[in-house]
């Protein structure tokens, strides 16, 4: 993949990211501010006049918020779970909450965004 392939990816990696993170009201914790114009990697993340550097910098930062809360979510659907013992013959379902599931989800796009801005050796 090229230079200008690994860009794309990351841009449009961050962006997805940020619209779902907008999509769930995404806050760090409970009193910080929702998601949104108000803080500063909202824009760094979706402002096209944005910086690739600055994308990356907001990409990172979100990821570390949003891994804590997953693992957070993961513990709860596994308590759940462990209490009422749903039938799941192949052990395949998921044992976390469906907000865990997003983040998850969203977690993966902004590690794709990271690993691309890397790759394309962009400095942030």
């Amino acid at each position: 993949m090229s230079g200008a392939d690994d860009l794309a990816r990351g841009r449009a990696r961050s962006v997805e990211a940020a619209r779902w993170l907008r999509l769930i009201r995404y806050q760090n914790h409970a009193s910080a501010p929702v998601f949104s114009a108000a803080i500063s990697t909202y824009a760094d993340m979706l402002d096209p006049a944005s910086t690739d550097a600055r994308r990356l910098a907001a990409c990172r930062s979100m990821l570390a918020g949003v891994l804590r809360q997953a693992a957070q979510e993961r513990l709860a659907g596994e308590a759940v779970h462990a209490q009422d013992r749903p039938v799941d013959p192949y052990g395949l379902e998921w044992r976390i909450t469906l907000q865990g599931a997003v983040l998850e989800a969203i977690a993966r796009l902004l590690r794709d965004a990271v690993a691309a801005f890397e790759a394309a050796q962009v400095e942030g």
